[in-house]
């Protein structure tokens, strides 16, 4: 195929010498002056796709490294403000990540997409007003003026983002540093506390992973009012974004916790864990 693109330029070439000794024979203008483009652009592609930008070559290895130092600095903060990290993805990566052998670069392609639909859901639980919300940009700077996440994990995020479009307009990128993008945003994921993440898609996974219910995840962005309502949950106190039917259904699960409204995570799984033994034994 390669060997076929340099003959067409080669052609094309060919073709504007003959004009330039033979005007009568061949004749140039701007018609045929986009045609030889046109017909040039499969051999001078991959060299395109260098992508030069103002001032030096973009280069993912240095992004990579300083969107690394940005996700260490947002889990650094949730550990600092002692809220526990999610056995939870804000992002789903399982998708994204069994893409990477096959085609990196429709990897990261997925990346921003997942990336995408969860700040995309989010802006209506969070009632953010976004002039386009077919605009990701304006969507994080959004997030960033209402102050919703650490300005690290903003950072890191447009990072992300920024290293995604550039894979998918072209800009040259290997297998290994697609995989260290992906990576970068499953480590993010860790920066999210529980009931904190801004995934607002209930979790059917909540039970594998020792969690109460398929909101508790974010639970804590959600409305706490003074006197409990027939919408609060019974356990964090929030109103559940469940409704009164998935309320009542935890109701049996609450006879089983304290009634406070403020519970400790280590108390809370201490709890839950019992109350699977108990369920064990009853099943026996």
């Amino acid at each position: 195929m390669k060997f076929y693109r340099w003959i067409i330029l080669a052609l094309g070439i060919g073709l504007i010498i003959v004009s330039g000794f033979y005007p009568n024979v061949f004749k140039i203008n701007a018609f045929t002056i986009l045609i030889l483009f046109i017909l040039a652009i499969p051999a001078v592609a991959p060299y395109l796709k260098e992508a030069v930008f103002p001032g030096a070559k973009f280069i993912f290895k240095d992004e990579i490294n300083k969107t690394k130092i940005l996700v260490e600095k947002s889990i650094e903060k949730a550990k600092q403000e002692k809220k526990d990290t999610l056995p939870f993805e804000t992002f789903k990566l399982s998708s994204v990540k069994e893409l990477l052998d096959s085609d990196h670069v429709l990897a990261l392609a997925s990346l921003r997409i997942e990336i995408e639909k969860v700040l995309r859901n989010a802006v209506d639980y969070f009632d953010i007003s976004v002039r386009d919300k077919r605009n990701l940009s304006k969507i994080v700077q959004a997030f960033q003026k209402k102050e919703l996440l650490y300005p690290e994990q903003i950072s890191a995020l447009r990072k992300i983002l920024d290293m995604c479009n550039k894979a998918i307009h072209g800009v040259a990128v290997s297998t290994q540093e697609a995989k260290q993008i992906i990576d970068l945003a499953d480590e993010l994921n860790n920066s999210f506390s529980i009931g904190y993440s801004i995934n607002f898609f209930p979790n059917e996974e909540y039970e594998n992973q020792g969690l109460f219910c398929e909101w508790e995840h974010c639970i804590e962005w959600m409305p706490l009012t003074e006197e409990t309502t027939e919408l609060s949950c019974p356990v964090w106190g929030h109103n559940c974004p469940g409704g009164i039917k998935l309320i009542s259904s935890c109701e049996n699960k609450n006879k089983e916790i304290s009634s406070d409204r403020v519970l400790t995570r280590e108390k809370f799984l201490e709890i839950m864990e019992n109350i699977k033994k108990k369920n064990k034994v009853t099943e026996n």
